[in-house]
């Protein structure tokens, strides 16, 4: 049933398909006077994407928050949230796409506890360039993708491709660097206890939503688990798995293609009556409140 959800949206399997094919780094060039361009409803893809708007504005939902994207900003889309175009009528974009085995494949690691600190503010993500570093990032952008798009069978292409994408990823955390007024998440025993833990959450919070599960795992308390992690992400280790429990129950309910006792059970509740109050009790508002305050057409 869920699989089916995501044909209907932006299909995170075929997507992932996509990228295997291309050796898990793809680009993109979209227009608005292509229709099909993009999906108008909510999708959730498991790989990184780099976006740049070319022309006009975008409106987005990111994770059900509304922001809008304007000529010459940047975005990071970051690997489980929750996307929705809200409008996408007057825009022009270049994407570029690239899954977690890609930057492992290359030795490029991207932090777990950063990416989720990331994740909670959406401005450490997306920023505006200036028409200089535009022009800059622009061009980088246009020369991957015509990389891209080389034969194959081209000798060293694989490097070539590769040397392309590094110098982009690396101009944009230069002039992201150069913006940023925050401090960098530190490397240390904490940090490294607290993406081991985000792993395990991502991969398992729809069976298990204990904290002492995953401390367990870990082999640590509950307590210092939840203490470790709220340091690093300013978020105690229940309140994670509540928030992507509660991201994965509004993408569900958002579709209408499941019905309420079907999420319940594709998020492993006992029962749809469990469900709801434990619903309720996140966001103020029942399932059936909010799948009616959020009507979108499939």
């Amino acid at each position: 049933m869920q699989q089916e959800l995501l044909n209907k949206t932006f299909s995170e399997k075929n997507h992932e398909e996509a990228l295997s094919l291309n050796d898990g780094l793809m680009a993109k060039i979209h227009h608005s006077s292509d229709p099909n361009y993009c999906s108008s409803e909510p999708f959730r893809v498991s790989s990184y994407a780099l976006i740049l708007i070319t022309k006009g504005k975008l409106n987005i939902k990111i994770n059900f928050e509304d922001y809008v994207l304007n000529h010459r900003d940047i975005l990071l889309v970051l690997p489980h949230s929750v996307y929705e175009i809200a409008d996408n009528s007057s825009v022009s974009f270049i994407s570029i796409h690239f899954n977690k085995s890609y930057l492992k494949n290359k030795g490029i690691f991207f932090n777990n506890g950063e990416t989720y600190r990331m994740s909670k503010d959406v401005q450490s993500h997306k920023f505006s360039l200036s028409k200089e570093e535009y022009t800059f990032i622009y061009y980088d952008m246009l020369a991957l993708h015509k990389k891209l798009n080389v034969s194959k069978d081209t000798p060293q292409i694989k490097n070539i491709v590769h040397n392309s994408f590094l110098e982009l990823l690396y101009d944009i955390f230069l002039l992201k660097n150069k913006q940023k007024d925050s401090k960098p998440l530190v490397h240390n025993s904490r940090t490294e206890l607290t993406n081991r833990f985000l792993s395990l959450v991502s991969e398992n919070f729809k069976k298990e939503k204990r904290v002492i599960y995953y401390a367990n795992c870990l082999r640590i308390t509950p307590r210092h688990l939840s203490q470790v992690v709220k340091q690093v992400t300013d978020r105690t280790a229940g309140e994670i798995i509540d928030e992507m429990v509660i991201r994965e129950a509004k993408l569900l309910l958002t579709s209408h293609v499941m019905n309420i006792s079907e999420v319940a059970m594709e998020l492993r509740f006992s029962n749809s009556s469990f469900f709801g109050k434990y619903f309720k009790k996140q966001t103020g508002i029942t399932p059936s409140e909010y799948k009616m305050s959020n009507n979108i057409a499939v």
